[in-house]
Parts: structure tokens; C-alpha cells; sequence
């Protein structure tokens, strides 16, 4: 019911970055939280965060539900310029119905698909997480997935299978 912005993100990060002794790992966007959520349009963190990264010639790996990624298509070109930058797009099935109803807010299916094709265009290695994984519903259409993803031009694949913890069992079960 609430988003948290952290709208000096940027700031905090080249602090971070100019710090001694900092030593470079590769940092992961959209690990926890998809870092291009709607209300992004607007803040534009994330944009923020790429060109603190592309300053630095920081590497980055970005997981995303959501089309908004191509906004920072000049960044990410930069960043994969140096082999910096790695995109992949969560996709849990092609069934438009099925995913609207799982991830209501985010691009559909075929949008990400799309949005994949462009970045891989454009030079920017590309993949796909096919999660969540769930039995019976979605994992009938690993397949399916994995082949559209390929033929957009994805380099790598994986998957996710549905983790239910406990604050998240009883909820899902009474969705389903």
C-alpha cells in the first residue's frame, strides 16, 4: 500500500563510491524491488543511480518487469560499451490475463518482450528470469517463454521457483 522512495539514492551512491578502499562488485537492480516501478516515470531514481554508475564505469545488473527500462537506453549503451551493464526481464508466462492478474502494475508480456528486443538491438546484453515459476499455472509456459525471449535476442535464461514465506502463504492460497 506504500512506496518508499529513496530520492537521494544517487547522492548516497557516489558518496559510497568515493569512499577508500571501495572496491567494485557488480551492484543488482530490481533484486528485491523492481527498480522501474510506475511512480519511476516521475522520480526518475533509477536514471539518477545509472549515471552515478556510468561515471564510475561501475558495473550493473538491472531486473525488471517493465518497459520503462528503455528511457535509459543512451545510459545502458555507455555502460555496455565497457561490457558494464546486463538487463534481464522478469516474464512468468505470455498469457496476458495470467500475468495482469499476478503483476497487476507491471508491462505486459509482450511489451517486455519487446522492450527486450530493443536493448539487445541496441548492443546491451539481454536476458530473462522466468518467475515466478508456479506449478500448474505458470510453468506450463517455460517453454514458450524461454523460445519468445531467445528469439528477442535474450543471451541467458533462468528461472525462479514460487517461494511462499510464511507472512505470504495464506495470502497467495485465499488469492488462488
Amino acid at each position: 500500500t506504500r512506496l518508499y522512495a529513496k530520492v537521494n539514492a544517487a547522492t548516497q551512491l557516489d558518496a559510497e563510491l568515493r569512499r577508500p578502499g571501495y572496491r567494485a562488485a557488480v551492484l543488482a537492480l530490481g533484486a528485491n524491488t523492481d527498480p522501474y516501478q510506475p511512480v519511476e516515470e516521475q522520480q526518475r531514481i533509477t536514471r539518477g543511480v545509472l549515471e552515478v554508475l556510468a561515471a564510475f564505469r561501475h558495473p550493473v545488473t538491472i531486473t525488471t518487469k517493465s518497459a520503462l527500462v528503455l528511457r535509459d537506453l543512451d545510459i545502458l549503451q555507455t555502460l555496455a560499451r565497457e561490457n558494464l551493464v546486463r538487463v534481464q526481464f522478469s516474464v512468468a508466462t505470455l498469457d496476458r490475463s495470467i500475468a495482469r492478474t499476478l503483476e497487476p502494475r507491471a508491462s505486459t508480456p509482450a511489451r517486455r518482450l519487446e522492450a527486450l528486443r530493443t536493448l539487445a538491438q541496441a548492443g546491451i546484453p539481454t536476458g530473462v528470469i522466468v518467475a515466478p515459476l508456479i506449478p500448474a499455472l505458470t510453468d506450463p509456459d517455460l517453454e514458450s517463454v524461454l523460445e519468445a525471449a531467445a528469439a528477442a535476442g535474450a543471451v541467458h535464461a533462468s528461472f525462479n521457483v514460487l517461494r511462499l514465506p510464511l507472512e505470504v502463504r495464506d495470502l497467495f492460497k485465499e488469492w488462488l
